[in-house]
């Protein structure tokens, strides 16, 4: 296995915009970390418990994924298109916002649905790692490092959205606009 080529997989794919990074961001731009934190705890667990799941499951139908994979990418492109909707038609207000927080559950559950996450373990899987350790402990060593990689990009994101809230919060439409059209791009390119 070329190291190489499984870290830069697992780096670029974990710092590219993504359904759940444009997720983060947005609540950290709209509430704050801590008033967001609920909802990105829910998908950095998610995307934890996704990971273990999906290293467990490529390890399992390793042989089986190609028949798999098309209708995960439809499912996938098709929920990016409903948060792209949600994005740019939100109406909340400001008052709204320092209410509504979305929670754990809905980070958690999302998460576990997200394409981009799903594929992101598969491909290290399938690609980078399967062929080449066949043993358990390898398995779970490199699971563990795209794991670990893949929630410092998430927090990253999050990140990012509080340091610029107030920049964010001044062109929100402009913002919203945007993030719409990554989404709509991440659910195109699920196809390529």
């Amino acid at each position: 296995m070329s190291l190489t080529a499984f870290f830069s997989y697992i780096i670029i794919t974990s710092i590219t915009p993504g359904p759940s990074n444009l997720l983060l961001m947005n609540e950290s731009r709209k509430h704050g970390l801590k008033g967001a934190w609920k909802f990105n705890s829910g998908i950095v667990a998610g995307f934890i418990i996704l990971g273990i799941i999906g290293t467990i499951l490529t390890k399992t139908v390793y042989n089986w994924i190609p028949a798999v994979e098309p209708y995960l990418k439809v499912l996938g492109a098709l929920y990016l298109l409903f948060i792209a909707y949600k994005i740019m038609f939100d109406k909340s207000s400001k008052e709204e916002d320092a209410i509504e927080r979305p929670s754990f559950l809905s980070g958690f559950l999302f998460q576990l649905i997200n394409i981009k996450s799903i594929l992101y373990f598969i491909t290290a899987m399938a690609t980078f790692i399967l062929p080449f350790e066949a043993s358990i402990s390898s398995v779970i060593l490199y699971a563990g490092v795209t794991i670990i990689i893949g929630c410092l990009g998430l927090l990253l994101w999050a990140a990012f959205g509080s340091a610029f809230k107030k920049f964010f919060n001044k062109y929100t439409r402009s913002i919203n606009l945007i993030m719409c059209l990554l989404l709509i791009f991440s659910a195109i390119t699920i196809f390529k």
